[in-house]
């Protein structure tokens, strides 16, 4: 019962491997994987047949055998047998230990490290992962290379086939006592499955990381484990826990000297801190995460992250300008990196970018093929796709598309109230999209709360129209009071419209319409066409109960020219149905006023 080899022995009775006066002892699975191979080992024993003898009656995947493998391979390398498992592609594995079987497997691994090594230098990413899976294939990869495999995988826009060695790593650097390291491997897994949309798992690699790293001293990886943390706590809408744990993490990349840490640390602070409605510290705390990227030279994978979480806090706020100069920045950020991981996110905002200089049906031709891109590569986003591609079809007043979208949205986990309010709006059902409008006021989620001085300002024009003037007046109050909510000229233009709005109601048409003009300039003077397009029609159709017909003609035709160019072609014709209806009104108000009198 006992399978002796040139460096080491395997004894089936006490469960043991021994070498030079070393033992080990090894976890159930991985022991009884040895003594098959040890048994067998005068044939290439199959993958399936190692499934089968190893884990009878029990569901396993080729993971779980990689795994095993893996942390044999570790265990015979520690008593100087770091070949003693080959693999044979396509067909399975055998266990020697020959000089015949070394000097081949040696020579052939060495080629192919050296392959590997030379491609994941030069950024060749996809050679990088067939080398280093070729030599996987040989003999197996160390712990650390593993890491490299992985990354590989997401530099290369594969992110899904980085997860298998990252759980092989996290396995190899736990069986040689490496805790750290392990830690930060499950953190990396936890950060994977977060932005998979798979909560569950990004929590049970966080505690995992938490386990390994609970006796080691103040390091980077517990700083990225706070960061992890933030990550989740803002998920719960837990924001206090998510600034604390952000401003941990950023304070250890400073300290290590860890520029990706600090950088993603300040975009968590950024983000709880405009929750928290202190708009000024936090964009403050993206705009200087947003330029370490190139100044402090951040890695792929956390630069991607950083310019996205700029920028969907820059577009939460209507901050148009800002966004755009980002967007730009995070273009040539990714071209310039050839990084292929990103290049969906850099579409998305983009596509946002597209939609509020009018350009529409470049918008929806780039946002379509952002959301495929997306599902592939960073599914974690797709929600914001579909909610992109709703903007944009309402600005088209294409209502039914737009519908779909953001119920897409909403499926996959995104807030998408606010869109859909509009569409009601856009409708016609005033009543609807006051309501819906305001569950997204009470709502006190990171999504919502972000979109607040937004929401107010719509809420206002909204409950204006349904004749719900208390709380149309309440809304502009409270934008008044929390002045910090409007601190973006596109915020300043709806808030000027929502004034516009209730005078309007209140019967004070001449003031209603100063202020509409009020709010186009600013429109115009941000150059977004088809709010300015939209904001003339609404005029157009003041001045016509104001009696002033050419006037109004002029704002028509003009909102009509720029929405033609736009693509917005079924705005148009929607604007043009609602005028011939309130002029039907008027003429039969005039009728029944004739007839009274």
């Amino acid at each position: 019962m006992v399978h002796r080899f040139a460096r080491f022995e395997i004894d089936a009775n006490t469960r043991e491997i021994r070498a030079a006066g070393h033992v080990l002892t090894l976890q159930p699975r991985v022991f009884e994987l040895l003594l098959y191979l040890a048994v067998h080992r005068d044939r290439v024993v199959p993958k399936d047949e190692l499934l089968d003898r190893v884990w009878p009656g029990v569901i396993v995947t080729d993971a779980s055998l990689q795994r095993a493998i893996s942390l044999a391979r570790s265990a015979l390398a520690e008593v100087g047998a770091p070949g003693a498992i080959r693999t044979f592609a396509r067909q399975g594995y055998r266990l020697g230990d020959g000089p015949a079987v070394q000097a081949e497997t040696g020579g052939a691994r060495s080629a192919a490290i050296k392959a590997a090594y030379a491609a994941y230098n030069r950024g060749e990413w996809g050679r990088a992962m067939a080398a280093f899976r070729k030599v996987d294939d040989i003999e197996g990869l160390s712990a650390e290379d593993l890491q490299r495999w992985a990354h590989a995988a997401q530099c290369a826009g594969r992110p899904h086939e980085a997860a298998e060695p990252l759980e092989r790593a996290v396995a190899a650097f736990s069986a040689r006592g490496d805790r750290r390291r392990a830690g930060w491997v499950a953190i990396l897994l936890g950060q994977l499955h977060f932005e998979w949309r798979e909560p569950v798992l990004a929590k049970g690699w966080h505690h995992r990381a938490k386990r390994l790293l609970e006796n080691e001293p103040p390091c980077r990886e517990r700083g990225y484990l706070d960061l992890l943390g933030a990550r989740i706590a803002l998920m719960q809408n837990e924001i206090e826990a998510t600034l604390q744990l952000a401003e941990n993490a950023r304070s250890a990349g400073e300290k290590f000297g860890d520029p990706d840490l600090e950088s993603l640390g300040l975009v968590h602070v950024g983000e709880a801190r405009l929750y928290l409605g202190d708009v000024r510290a936090g964009m403050a705390a993206l705009d200087e995460a947003g330029a370490s990227v190139t100044a402090s030279g951040l890695s792929p994978w956390a630069g991607g992250l950083v310019y996205c979480g700029v920028i969907y806090g820059c577009m939460t706020r209507s901050d148009w300008h800002r966004a755009g100069q980002w967007t730009d920045q995070f273009t040539r950020w990714c071209e310039g990196k050839g990084v292929a991981g990103y290049p969906g996110l850099c579409r998305l905002h983009r596509t946002e970018v597209l939609t509020v200089r009018g350009d529409l049906r470049a918008a929806e031709k780039e946002c379509r093929v952002t959301i495929a891109t997306l599902a592939k590569q960073a599914p974690w986003a797709e929600g914001d796709a579909w909610v992109a591609l709703g903007d944009i079809l309402l600005a088209k007043g294409e209502y039914a598309g737009a519908r779909k979208a953001y119920l897409r949205a909403t499926e996959l986990g995104w807030e998408a109230r606010f869109g859909l309010a509009h569409v009601h709006f856009a409708e016609g059902n005033v009543t609807a999209a006051a309501k819906l409008l305001g569950r997204t006021l009470t709502d006190n989620a990171w999504s919502c709360r972000s979109k607040r001085g937004q929401a107010l300002a719509w809420h206002a024009i909204i409950t204006a129209h349904a004749g719900r003037l208390d709380d149309a007046r309440a809304a502009l109050l409270t934008l008044e009071r929390e002045s910090e909510l409007v601190s973006t000229l596109a915020l300043e233009a709806l808030v000027e419209r929502a004034r516009g709005e209730v005078a309007v109601a209140e019967g004070r048409r001449s003031e209603a319409v100063a202020h509409l003009r009020g709010s186009l300039r600013l429109w115009q003077k941000l150059q977004t066409p088809v709010a300015a397009a939209q904001l003339r029609c609404r005029l157009a159709d003041l001045l016509d109960e104001e009696g002033d017909a050419e006037a109004a003609a002029l704002e028509r035709a003009a909102a009509f020219t720029a929405l033609d160019q736009a693509g917005a072609h079924a705005l148009i014709r929607s604007c043009k149905n609602l005028s011939r209806m309130r002029a039907l009104r008027r003429r039969g108000a005039r009728s029944r006023s004739v007839l009274a009198g």
